[in-house]
């Protein structure tokens, strides 16, 4: 098992890599490759250009700019192609583009220049040479000016420097093909923990059986996993201890509740069946709020279930007690869930329905991998700006605090955490033409 390392250490090695992989590619590529070689320009077709006898020879291009060409001036040259062109000394420029080799540079130095040779043949000798057809010489300008101001450039076309762009482009695609995968293998490593920590805590409830955190990756990735580890520990830790507290304090009151029933039931009447009936709401009051406890922490018992057939029980036990609900469902809908947690959910939400309209419709449906589960009403509704706060425990709308439809508020509640752990929600929209649609909306499973 190899020893984690921080993200900083990572990231920085691939940084280091990269680097270190890239300049090796680069110059690998740019050494194999043969630099371009300097452009050369002959000084006759140059001068044929300038004086529009002739088209610009290959390799060649005509230009017109504002000021004379700067560099290495070319004495020589100028001279040559001033007394070809007809044109006066002080109107011609000649300037290399590239510093000469040593005998050219002799040339400059005026060892073969026109003026102050006493041998004439010698000079119409140079002449000659300098102007023969295929006389190649490194790349100059050669200018002239025009009436206007500007001058008529001449100069080589550097082919040479699209060849070394292609030569550098090419370097850097193969740099970043070779640097690709080891990129991809890095961000793979530092983000797969943190993915699978993602997906395990967004798994994590309160239960006993909740899938452990993974503790893997870099340094940083581990410390996060096992403070999360800790965090619900102590969670799970707290959620039993109330829940034991609850259930003390629900058997404390048991008993003198049943004391206060065994004395209520000798009063006279009609104060006797009000008291039995106060003491018997309690009674399931506390009931209910230990079993919203305990099926807080208590871990889901996952299997397939078919909600359309869960959910036409429960309407038939409905109608067996005179209530009316009605179930619109057309194929059965398979859910991977506890049968019991969902039971008591929709069981809820009926009775809601049931209270405070006095019927209750269901409709069924299935779509892009989740299903919709309708519970509808036609009473009171909920106000959009109290649904926030009736989904939480023990809370309820002010006109529900009576004898007949007073509960614990913990209906909604239970309803919301059960679509919840498993994986749905649960949503409160306005039913058209008045009344209530609670939806429970779960994942379906896949055969």
């Amino acid at each position: 098992m190899s020893r984690p390392r921080g993200i900083l250490v990572l990231v920085g090695g691939l940084a280091l890599a990269t680097l270190v992989l890239a300049q090796a590619v680069s110059f690998a590529v740019v050494g194999w490759w043969p630099a371009p070689p300097m452009p050369t320009m002959v000084p006759a077709d140059a001068i044929a250009a300038l004086s529009g006898t002739q088209p610009p020879a290959p390799g060649l291009q005509l230009r017109t700019q504002t000021a004379a060409p700067s560099g290495m001036p070319v004495p020589w040259l100028a001279e040559l192609a001033a007394e070809r062109l007809k044109q006066p000394a002080a109107q011609v420029r000649a300037t290399w583009r590239r510093k000469p080799d040593v005998a050219l540079q002799i040339v400059d130095d005026g060892q073969l220049a026109m003026a102050g040779q006493a041998d004439s043949k010698r000079q119409a000798r140079v002449r000659a040479a300098l102007l023969a057809t295929g006389l190649q010489v490194p790349a100059f300008e050669l200018a002239v000016a025009q009436p206007d101001g500007t001058w008529r450039v001449v100069s080589a076309v550097d082919a040479g420097r699209g060849q070394w762009r292609r030569q550098v482009l090419l370097a850097l695609a193969l740099g970043a093909l070779l640097i690709a995968p080891l990129a991809w293998w890095m961000a793979r490593r530092l983000t797969l923990p943190l993915r699978r920590l993602a997906e395990a805590s967004a798994r994590m409830d309160l239960a006993a059986r909740a899938p452990p955190v993974p503790v893997e990756g870099a340094t940083e990735v581990r410390m996060l996993g096992r403070a999360i580890a800790d965090a619900h520990a102590r969670l799970r830790a707290q959620a039993d201890d109330v829940t034991a507290m609850l259930a003390a304090v629900a058997h404390d009151l048991r008993t003198p509740l049943t004391g206060l029933r065994l004395r209520a039931e000798t009063a006279p009447s009609p104060d006797r069946e009000r008291m039995v009936a106060d003491i018997a709401r309690m009674q399931t009051m506390i009931a209910q709020v230990l079993a919203y406890a305990q099926g807080e922490v208590a871990p889901l018992q996952r299997a397939p279930v078919d909600m359309t057939a869960l959910v036409g029980e429960l309407a038939a036990t409905a109608q067996a007690l005179g209530q009316s609900v009605q179930v619109h469902a057309h194929a059965p809908a398979i859910v991977q869930g506890d049968a019991l947690a969902l039971r008591r959910a929709l069981s809820n939400l009926i009775d809601n329905a049931v209270r405070y309209a006095g019927a209750a419709d269901i409709e069924i449906h299935a779509r892009d991998g989740r299903l919709s589960i309708d519970v509808a009403d036609r009473g009171p509704g909920i106000p959009a700006d109290a649904r926030a706060r009736l989904v939480q425990p023990f809370q309820r709308l002010e006109h529900s605090r009576s004898r007949d439809t007073g509960g614990a508020g913990l209906g909604l509640a239970v309803a919301r955490s059960t679509a919840q752990r498993h994986g749905g929600a649960l949503e409160l929209h306005d039913r058209d033409g008045g009344g209530l649609r609670a939806r429970l909306v779960l994942p379906i499973s896949v055969p």
